[in-house]
């Protein structure tokens, strides 16, 4: 089976010869490793890359969702048959690919036939937290409580970062939406699959060191004798976070009258706690708040054209 890596950049001068290093040392064979960059305006492109690696540079940001089209776009043309995608802040184990690959020719020749992505278990590189993907329930997206045995499951969907998918698959599927650009597009890209009857797999025994999503940084406010917990990220990343999301649920999702009501109302009621929160324990919350609103508005009225 013939495998394009790939990873996409904008300004990760300080990761990307790890990222590429990584790759590089991988026990299954690797012919090339695609390197998108999303108009950097670091030093990421400024140095020696082994000869394996291809270069594509974005005259604008794309955003993961942009990039990743553009790499499964390139690897069809080129005739691979798997892509690997990886965010230039991850580094997976030297097995973790192989991992895969021996997971997927395990299963039977049914669900081979049905299995369109297999992903590496993320694991946080600082806390140890262990990302074991999610699934589509009757009350939006949660996360997966994996079994004990054996060390791959079933699972809807998961971070683009360490996922292998199959190609013949994507074409039936079709590409991304570029329009999400930053978060919820993997989360949707793997609904797309699941409502086409496919399905993806988590192997715990291929890990990627993952660094921290800005989105999920924590940070404890006190309130009283309590500690009200705070994730802080950029704004372009909560305009994004909440356009996405309130555009998926309303406009996309189809799980039934009652499943999208409860969703629609546990997503408004989350928007809305969260707003109180930036607005009570953040410094100079302007620029979230505003962001937060025009995702929502956006998000509502379906405008994925627009950008932060």
């Amino acid at each position: 089976m013939k495998l394009l890596a790939y990873l996409h950049t904008f300004n990760d001068s300080e990761v990307i010869d790890t990222a590429i290093h990584a790759l590089c040392e991988q026990t299954y064979p690797i012919p090339e490793i695609l390197l998108v960059d999303n108009a950097s305006v670091d030093d990421t492109l400024d140095r020696t890359f082994p000869s394996k690696v291809t270069i594509i540079r974005n005259e604008h940001n794309l955003g993961t969702s942009g990039a990743v089209v553009i790499g499964m776009e390139y690897a069809i043309a080129h005739g691979y048959d798997w892509i690997y995608i990886l965010d230039a802040d991850s580094t997976p184990e030297p097995d973790a690919i192989e991992s895969l690959i021996r997971c997927y020719e395990s299963l039977s020749p049914e669900l081979r036939a049905s299995t369109w992505w297999l992903s590496s278990l993320l694991k946080e590189e600082r806390s140890g937290y262990l990302h074991y993907g999610c699934n589509f329930t009757a009350r939006g997206v949660e996360g997966v409580v994996p079994p004990s045995q054996p060390a791959h499951y079933l699972c809807h969907t998961n971070m683009w970062s360490g996922s292998l998918y199959r190609l013949d698959a994507v074409k039936v599927v079709g590409l991304p939406d570029a329009d999400y650009v930053l978060d919820w597009g993997d989360v949707i890209y793997g609904y797309e699959g699941m409502i086409r009857g496919y399905t993806g797999f988590i192997d715990r025994s291929s890990i990627v060191l993952h660094h921290q999503h800005p989105f999920a940084t924590m940070h404890f406010r006190r309130f009283g004798p309590r500690f009200v917990k705070l994730a802080y990220s950029q704004p372009i990343r909560f305009y994004y976070f909440w356009r996405n999301g309130s555009y998926f649920w309303l406009h996309h999702y189809k799980g039934g009258k009652y499943a999208n009501s409860l969703i629609l109302m546990t997503h408004f009621f989350t928007y809305l706690k969260w707003l109180v929160k930036a607005t009570l324990f953040i410094k100079a919350p302007g620029p979230i708040l505003a962001a937060c609103f025009r995702g929502m508005w956006d998000g509502l009225h379906a405008r994925l054209e627009n950008r932060f």
